[in-house]
């Protein structure tokens, strides 16, 4: 059985995958990225999410985005493009 990251993981991986560059950063490669760097198996990568909205990993990204982005540590200046602050 796998275990989820915390929502804390999930936000300092986005950042310290934003930090590998200063470009603008497609919200695809930030989850490609994270999930390679905590290691996450594909079975969790591929479990829907229970209210039909995708995958629950793609769900649990757009709300530690959305906390990041609400703290003023990233932005997305380009609809579905990232960058730190």
């Amino acid at each position: 059985m796998y275990v989820w990251p915390t929502k804390n993981q999930l936000m300092n991986a986005i950042i310290e995958v934003l930090s590998r560059t200063s470009d603008l950063t497609p919200t695809s490669r930030i989850n490609n990225d994270v999930a390679t760097l905590l290691h996450l198996p594909d079975e969790l990568l591929q479990e829907e999410d229970p209210n039909c909205s995708g995958s629950a990993y793609s769900y649990k990204m757009r709300w530690a985005r959305t906390e990041l982005k609400q703290k003023g540590i990233i932005n997305n200046p380009k609809r579905g493009f990232w960058t730190l602050s």
